[in-house]
């Protein structure tokens, strides 16, 4: 992936950028405060991250337009508060928030990694996912992800090893657990058939509510499991019921605007309020108005809308195969502690007769070879698995300590994980060489083809020597590298001239005023052609 463009503006300020490149960008300036942060946080913001923009920076004021290449294709991106707009081709797509945005990147340009979120598959937001390739100026924790809230650390580990193909929507540990309990059950039931007449001298599922202890033991753990699945059930329906809300809301609008394309076939439509043609089809939240009262316009729209219908309708579809599954799981874990008529049958004796038995513990010796296959191939890959993933993280961490002994020839640490424990947290230059050696072991380790995008990358008087020996071993990456650095006075010119670096110097930029008027006529072009209308 290259980001080659970024438009930020409104109709009254605007500021444009086209000067990325392949290879190493360094954007500097000769002062804070110059929009470098900026320029960062608005290509981030239009790849789906959360505004993080400066304090003092008006962010909601302005629309943002990126321009990327991925495979080759070149995509173009607008975004203004949730709603955005995708120019694919010749093609425009409508997205009224970040996670139909999301939904359409996994399935029309690239896959995104999936992992298990409150035991539920789950394609990764845009949030987790940046920090793989991107640190902002501010908020760099070393001990924890950045904005950690509705995912943790364990979640970005998860995303690491989908990254690297191993697949984590599989709780293999709970599966393995599952087919233990198989097992136990079978064995109890084949114990009871076989001493029928000694059944209340033995162990089995049945006597465990006949003793008051085992009882509550028995109880709570079938109450734990049913809870857990509960817990899931409401996850995936809430989930569900945001996905036909959604698609029936979109389904409405074709409706009318397909309704509208036949009345403007025999007649035309004007407004009652005001007498104009105009027709305009504006987003969920407002931010994006488009006048549809072209053909081709109506046809963009239709299309860009049924994309959507039909992104809800696998998610639908999905989320009821998985509702469905785990409704059955629920099934069984009740109707399998059937207290009542199982502490029945064992006072009665009133047991299946011999030939029945008979049968019974054929099937059962059947089962349970079957299930013993299962365990052992599910403990062979649970352990092949977690194996795979530490060798991962361990490979991870090496390379961060080579980058890091690289560039710090005087460093005595050793990284021995890829957060820092919260007693012991970076800060200054040793953190600016922590993040550094993280963003480029996952590049070499995950060979992701995202843009190592690294703000203020010299923070805290890194040295010149040590940047030198880091800019150097970035050079082992072929991806493209964004990096902003404010230059002191003495360091003026220093990246000037040198073919390795494709420098972008912001010094010239009014100090807290990057936008400016004389950008406005060719972003106002530039948005036009993302069908986004700007009033003044």
């Amino acid at each position: 992936m290259i980001l080659k463009s970024i438009f930020i503006g409104n109709a009254e300020e605007a500021y444009i950028n086209e000067e990325f490149q392949e290879g190493l960008n360094i954007i500097s300036s000769n002062d804070n405060n110059k929009g470098k942060t900026i320029v960062i946080q608005g290509m981030m913001y239009c790849l789906g991250n959360r505004p993080i923009f400066p304090a003092s920076f008006p962010y909601e004021n302005y629309y943002y337009i990126l321009y990327l290449e991925c495979n080759g294709e070149l995509i173009k991106i607008c975004r203004r508060g949730e709603s955005y707009v995708i120019k694919q081709k010749d093609e425009y797509s409508v997205f009224d928030n970040t996670a139909e945005f999301k939904r359409y990147w996994n399935k029309r340009i690239e896959k995104l990694p999936i992992i298990l979120k409150d035991n539920v598959k789950k394609i990764v937001d845009p949030e987790l996912l940046i920090q793989v390739f991107f640190v902002g100026q501010d908020k760099k924790l070393t001990s924890d992800i950045v904005n950690s809230g509705y995912y943790k650390k364990v979640d970005f580990y998860k995303l690491l090893y989908s990254l690297d193909g191993l697949d984590t929507t599989t709780d293999t540990i709970e599966d393995i657990e599952e087919v233990k309990k198989k097992i136990n059950k079978l064995k109890n039931e084949k114990g009871k058939l076989l001493k029928e007449n000694k059944i209340l001298k033995e162990s089995n599922i049945a006597l465990e509510y006949l003793s008051a202890t085992n009882d509550r033991l028995a109880l709570e753990s079938t109450l734990k499991e049913v809870e857990k699945i509960k817990n899931k059930l409401l996850i995936l329906k809430k989930e569900r019921n945001s996905a036909i809300s959604r698609r029936t809301k979109n389904e409405m609008t074709l409706k009318e605007l397909r309704s509208l394309n036949r009345t403007m076939k025999s007649g035309q439509i004007a407004c009652l309020d005001c007498g104009s043609n105009h027709i305009a089809y504006e987003s969920a939240d407002t931010e994006f108005s488009f006048d549809i009262s072209t053909v081709e316009m109506r046809k963009q729209i239709l299309e860009s809308i049924k994309e959507k219908v039909d992104i809800y309708s696998e998610e639908i579809t999905r989320l009821t195969s998985e509702i469905n599954m785990c409704q059955k799981e629920l099934d069984a874990c009740i109707s399998a502690e059937d207290i009542p008529l199982d502490a029945l049958l064992i006072m009665s004796q009133e047991l299946t007769d011999s030939k029945d038995a008979d049968e019974r513990l054929k099937e059962i010796d059947a089962d349970l070879n079957g299930l013993n296959e299962q365990l052992e191939t599910k403990d062979a890959i649970s352990k092949d698995v977690m194996k795979r993933q530490q060798s991962l993280l361990e490979s991870i961490v090496s390379e961060m300590n080579r980058f890091y002994k690289s560039v710090d020839l005087d460093g005595k640490d050793e990284y021995k994980d890829i957060f820092t424990i919260r007693g012991k947290t970076y800060s200054g230059s040793e953190a600016t060489e922590f993040h550094m050696s993280k963003m480029f072991a996952f590049q070499k380790k995950l060979n992701h083809k995202y843009p190592i995008v690294i703000d203020s990358f010299r923070a805290e008087d890194l040295s010149t020597d040590r940047e030198e020996r880091a800019l150097n071993m970035f050079k082992e990456i072929s991806n493209q590298i964004i990096l902003t650095t404010t230059l002191k006075s003495e360091e003026e010119n220093k990246y000037y001239g040198r073919e390795e670096i494709n420098n972008i110097d912001f010094s010239s930029h009014n100090t807290n005023k990057m936008l400016s008027e004389s950008y406005v006529e060719k972003f106002i072009l530039v948005a036009n052609e993302m069908l986004v209308s700007i009033e003044g």
